[in-house]
């Protein structure tokens, strides 16, 4: 399984380099398939009790089979990959559980986080190799289209990956004491960082600020909230500390109608089709994928997915959708809260910031279906429910006990420094 977790944003790898097995099927697909037989077998990995979310992924799961259904009877000719893109949607979610039911202790949570993070150097040398190639002093297109290791994805879906996962790290070099730790979690933070930056992705690095304010809140630092706040009024300032195309790329945001660039122009026409088309389906939606076909605009995607499961899967799958993301923000939070530990509480609030983030980044385009992008997202959610039943398992415990347990398995990262 960590092989699997370490594997999931490479894509250039296991599609790139690894033969395909046909029908729609690749080599994470087998190892999937594996660990969830893996899992199956042992019959002691049971759901833990306490879960809140199992639930509600489930009916979200439900309602993507139901959407491709209504897809198939709404369309005269399915698109290409069709049930292998749906396969792809789903895979994530079927992850969420393998990773829930596989880990057991602290030394299962703490291998698959540093699992997640081996991916990180290589991910930057192919992002940085790229970016050579079409950097310039000024803002170009070409800068957009840096995709690292998401072969069959683009810059604003490889910035999403970086906006949402990247305090994670930066919480763990915050959290963990031991210098032999924060060093390397050090140079991975700020890796990414330089990734995002360079992303040239508008939506990305609002979606990682939101998650800044909202963790400076969370933390108590408001004094530090307050500068922040001051500081992004000032925001021209700020900007002008960065590179010169990152100035031109931020300041485009800002930027009056006729002076807009076409991409920011596209998403409002798009968005437009795209509740008028709900319009004519409002209970069930229109079906997966059938949008992108009825669009009138270059037959895209509604370019938000809040409004992509509103016109395809109806309000149900908004809801289902919106409810996930909350119990995801309240079960990380609780984890932040009762945790003493340094990476049960880095945990809690970088999962927290992810969900923040991950918010934020949808409204600017689909960042949940694509399963190199959103893995980690639902790995790092099983990590945090797991953390959870265990922390409840051992307030239930004798204190005796319970000391006895965590002294047996836990590592020296984390004891409290």
């Amino acid at each position: 399984m960590l092989i699997l977790v370490a594997l999931i944003p490479l894509q250039n790898i296991y599609l790139g380099k690894i033969p395909a097995l046909g029908a729609g099927l690749n080599f994470v697909n087998l190892m999937v398939i594996a660990a969830f037989i893996l899992w199956k077998s042992n019959q002691e990995r049971s759901i833990p009790s306490s879960t809140t979310l199992h639930y509600p992924v489930y009916l979200f799961m439900g309602i993507y089979v139901v959407s491709a259904l209504n897809g198939i009877y709404s369309l005269e000719e399915l698109p290409k990959g069709y049930f292998s893109s749906l396969k792809d949607v789903l895979l994530p979610m079927l992850i969420f559980f393998i990773v829930l039911n596989s880990v057991r202790d602290r030394r299962g949570i703490v291998a698959v986080v540093i699992a997640t993070l081996l991916p990180l150097a290589y991910m930057f040398r192919v992002f940085y190799a790229q970016f050579s190639s079409v950097y310039s002093w000024h803002y170009s297109d070409n800068m957009r289209f840096v995709n690292g290791t998401f072969m069959r994805l683009g810059s604003n879906e490889l910035a999403a990956f970086y906006a949402a996962y990247t305090f994670l790290v930066i919480l763990l070099v915050l959290y963990i004491k031991p210098l032999r730790y924060r060093i390397p979690l050090g140079v991975l933070a700020l890796l990414n960082l330089y990734s995002l930056m360079y992303s040239q992705s508008r939506g990305a690095w609002l979606a990682f600020l939101a998650a800044v304010f909202v963790v400076l809140y969370k933390t108590g630092k408001f004094r530090v909230l307050l500068v922040a706040m001051i500081l992004s009024v000032s925001a021209p300032m700020i900007v002008s500390m960065f590179p010169v195309s990152v100035q031109e790329r931020f300041e485009s945001i800002f930027a009056e109608e006729e002076e807009r660039d076409s991409s920011a122009n596209s998403r409002f026409i798009i968005w437009e089709n795209a509740l008028e088309q709900y319009r004519h389906s409002p209970l069930l939606g229109v079906g997966y994928r059938v949008f992108s076909k009825l669009n009138q605009y270059q037959n895209k995607d509604a370019h938000n997915y809040y409004l992509k499961l509103l016109v395809e899967q109806g309000p149900a799958g908004l809801l289902l959708f919106i409810l996930i993301l909350w119990r995801s923000y309240k079960s990380s939070n609780e984890l932040w809260q009762k945790a003493t530990e340094p990476v049960f509480k880095a945990l809690g609030l970088g999962v927290l910031a992810t969900v923040v983030a991950l918010a934020v980044a949808n409204m600017f385009g689909d960042r949940f279906s694509h399963y190199p992008l959103i893995t980690y997202f639902w790995v790092y959610l099983a990590l945090v429910l797991r953390a959870l039943a265990i922390l409840e398992r051992e307030q239930q415990e004798t204190p005796a006990a319970s000391v006895q347990a965590r002294s047996q398995d836990v590592w020296r990262m984390f004891r409290p420094g």
